[in-house]
């Protein structure tokens, strides 16, 4: 007897990492410190003990090449969506910098399509990977009875990050990152990505 699953609703995260990383990470790197340095307050908001700046990286000239990377990926993986052609995809995003310590509480990100974090600087392997939670909230009713986790039967997913490594998915699902357990800064950039019809 064949018993084959159907994937019904199913919850995608696309990753892509690019081939420039290393030279391209150093510039993006000194550019965080640069604004953290101009605003060492930053803002608070899902953060715990690590800084972030305003999310203004769409209207920064000097983050230009980030911006445009994020619209393309963003793009892409809406025509693979088989969104309505002739969009236009609005921008806001924002640098992270986690010392040791650091984390980000669970949350999601209302009224855009996609959200996502680009990783700029880590130390791997503690330095705090990003979860997801499951989003089917009637599943929370009842846990199954497994010897260990599966993509089906787990409550929350884990992805460790990578240097130079782009994460895209549903802006309402619910996310965080661990604490960073490294001796060194997790620096990263986050955005969201509206998709409008065009003027």
């Amino acid at each position: 007897m064949e018993i084959n699953p159907a994937q019904l609703f199913p919850t995608l995260v696309w990753t892509t990492l690019f081939d420039d990383r290393a030279s391209f990470n150093a510039r993006l790197l000194d550019l965080a410190h640069q604004l953290r340095l101009h605003n060492p307050t930053g803002v608070a908001k899902t953060n715990i003990k690590g800084w972030q700046s305003p999310n203004n990286l769409q209207n920064l000239p000097e983050f230009e090449e980030m911006n445009l990377r994020i619209v393309q990926v963003c793009q892409r993986i809406a025509e693979s969506q088989r969104f309505v052609p002739d969009l236009d995809f609005q921008l806001q995003a924002w640098v992270n910098i986690s010392p040791p310590g650091a984390s980000n509480q669970v949350h999601f990100h209302p009224n855009c399509h996609f959200s996502g974090v680009y990783y700029v600087s880590l130390k791997a392997p503690d330095c705090g990977s990003i979860f997801f939670r499951d989003p089917r909230v009637a599943s929370r009713m009842m846990t199954y009875p497994v010897t260990s986790a599966t993509e089906f039967t787990a409550s929350e997913l884990r992805m460790r990050p990578e240097e130079g490594r782009m994460y895209v998915f549903p802006g309402w699902l619910e996310h965080g990152v661990d604490e960073n357990l490294s001796d060194c800064d997790r620096v990263s950039i986050s955005f969201n990505v509206l998709a409008v019809p065009g003027v």
